[in-house]
């Protein structure tokens, strides 16, 4: 898919301002998660290589940026960085690999994304959800606020149950699990996310039910680890695209 304009010069900016090459990019906020409103921004993740000599210097390795450019919010990981996250079973490079509104490629990035989304620790994925749920609970006084709180608690649930990656695209999640779970849970999420698309993200919101929440924090580990994404498949995720993006070099 090409990137809309907006991303294109954010990319452009990112590159002159830190001298590296996006290997790969996508959307990583609401535009991928399925509830962008009228007026959303672009929340975009990118991968990205320096040149061979960043890597041997003192600091010249970049692990990871984050900012605004171009009034784009990017989270950019350079590619050895990704690759420890994705190791680590990392969530949020996870949904990375997997989000549906993908700009950009670079070789192996499908079959790294096959094995990732496949092999992660479901035990880990499961603390960073409901992590991210309790947290978000406590701040839950807005329709986005909330929004992202019951989004990471049904997320938790099901890695819980399934040793599975949800989806990303939320809306399309609710379609295809929502037996997974009573019916109130999924009217509120459902009306939650109707609203965010409606351009209401900072409207106030009443209470979610408070089962919804009620997560265990005690997980058996033999039950629900026992996976790990394979180094050496990352290793050649991380040399096919670094020979990609400096392949002149």
């Amino acid at each position: 898919m090409t990137a809309p304009e907006p991303v294109a010069d954010a990319l452009r900016a990112l590159c002159a301002e830190h001298d590296v090459s996006p290997c790969a990019v996508a959307e990583v906020g609401s535009r991928a998660w399925g509830y962008a409103g009228p007026a959303s921004d672009h929340d975009v993740g990118v991968v990205y290589a320096q040149p061979p000599a960043k890597y041997v210097v003192l600091d010249g390795y970049v692990p990871a940026v984050h900012g605004t450019f171009d009034g784009v919010d990017v989270r950019a990981w350079n590619l050895t960085r990704f690759a420890e996250l994705l190791v680590a079973s990392n969530p949020t490079a996870l949904e990375f690999l997997a989000s549906p509104v993908v700009y950009r490629v670079c070789p192996g990035f499908d079959a790294l994304r096959e094995h990732a989304l496949s092999s992660f620790s479901p035990i880990d994925a499961y603390h960073h959800y409901r992590s991210l749920a309790e947290s978000g609970r406590e701040d839950a006084a807005s329709v986005s606020t909330q929004l992202h709180a019951v989004r990471a608690a049904l997320y938790a649930r099901y890695v819980l149950a399934t040793h599975a990656f949800p989806d990303p695209d939320f809306r399309a999640f609710l379609d295809a699990e929502a037996a997974r779970f009573p019916d109130a849970w999924v009217e509120a999420a459902r009306a939650l996310v109707e609203r965010k698309r409606a351009g209401e993200g900072d409207a106030a919101v009443d209470a979610c039910p408070d089962d919804l929440f009620d997560l265990p924090s005690d997980v058996a580990p033999d039950a629900h680890a026992g996976r790990t994404v394979e180094r050496e498949r990352v290793n050649e995720f991380v040399r096919a695209a670094f020979a990609d993006a400096y392949a002149t070099v």
